[in-house]
């Protein structure tokens, strides 16, 4: 996904967050380096 690693591995109370929660998280998620693609390819156009 381009995170760093361990970039999800904590809540905001520096609790531990189980796998599924963070599966889901990132399967609703977009990849970075996708994201910085189209976004560097609207500023082109801007």
């Amino acid at each position: 996904m381009g995170l760093p690693e361990g970039w999800i591995t904590f809540g905001n109370n520096s609790e531990v967050i189980s796998d599924y929660a963070r599966y889901k998280a990132i399967g609703n998620a977009i990849a970075v380096p996708c994201a910085e693609y189209i976004m560097a390819g609207i500023a082109e156009v801007l």
